[in-house]
């Protein structure tokens, strides 16, 4: 897929954000998010979640410091550029399977909104074919 500047910058905004948080700088990434952040999550302790919508930088920071405490961290696997400000993330969290219904893959998929260079929407999505249609949607 090919990308202009404006996809390219959002790219080194996920990117950074993401690192920071997989070496456990969680303000570091919350740094490079929106404070009026909407996002979209699904309960991996469900099965066939409804998707759940929180609003505000706060929301994220409360989930991330729970997954921080259960001893899980992400790791960035693969980014993918959309022609526009949207940037699918896939990411991988070993042992997070354990809190799953499914258990047979400790992968994410997102889809993230980026806007004069900071975060302002992150989509969960069940598989990668779900992240890539909202990607080029």
């Amino acid at each position: 897929m090919e990308t202009d500047s404006a996809s390219d910058a959002s790219v080194d905004v996920v990117r950074r954000a993401y690192e920071a948080y997989a070496g456990g700088d969680v303000a570091g990434m919350l740094d490079l998010v929106d404070p009026d952040l909407e996002w979209t999550f699904l309960d991996p302790s469900v099965e066939n979640p409804e998707p759940q919508v929180c609003f505000g930088r706060h929301e994220l920071d409360h989930a991330l410091r729970r997954r921080e405490s259960r001893g899980l961290r992400t790791e960035l696997q693969e980014v993918v550029a959309s022609d526009g400000d949207r940037v699918m993330v896939v990411t991988r969290t070993p042992g997070l399977e354990a809190y799953r219904v499914d258990r047979r893959t400790d992968l994410n998929f997102d889809v993230v909104t980026v806007r004069d260079g900071r975060i302002v929407a992150l989509r969960a999505c069940r598989d990668r074919d779900e992240a890539l249609a909202l990607l080029r949607g």
